[in-house]
C-alpha cells in the first residue's frame, strides 16, 4: 500500500486529499499536464509549489486518478513498496 495526495473536483473546486493505493493494481503512471497548468494559473489549493508536477495513475478497473508528484517519484514509491 502506498500513500499519495490526490487532485479531486468536488463542485467546482480542486481540493487535496490522502489517499492509499494498492500499488500492485497500477496499469500506467504518465504526466499530467494539464493539472500543471490549471497549478499555473492559480486554479487548484494553496500550498501547492508552482513548478509542480502531477501524474495520471490508470488503474487495472479503468479507473483514473490525479496526483501530486510526477511519474517517477510516483513509480519510485510504488516500487519500494512491492519490492521492499
Amino acid at each position: 500500500m502506498t500513500k499519495l495526495v490526490q487532485i479531486v473536483l468536488e463542485h467546482g473546486q480542486y481540493h487535496l486529499r490522502e489517499i492509499i493505493i494498492n500499488s500492485t493494481h497500477i496499469t500506467s503512471i504518465i504526466p499530467d499536464n494539464s493539472m500543471a497548468g490549471l497549478n499555473a494559473n492559480g486554479k487548484l489549493p494553496e500550498g501547492l509549489h508552482e513548478a509542480q508536477q502531477f501524474s495520471k495513475i490508470t488503474f487495472t478497473n479503468g479507473k483514473e486518478i490525479v496526483a501530486v508528484g510526477n511519474p517517477d517519484m510516483i513509480g519510485a514509491k510504488t516500487k519500494k513498496v512491492l519490492h521492499g
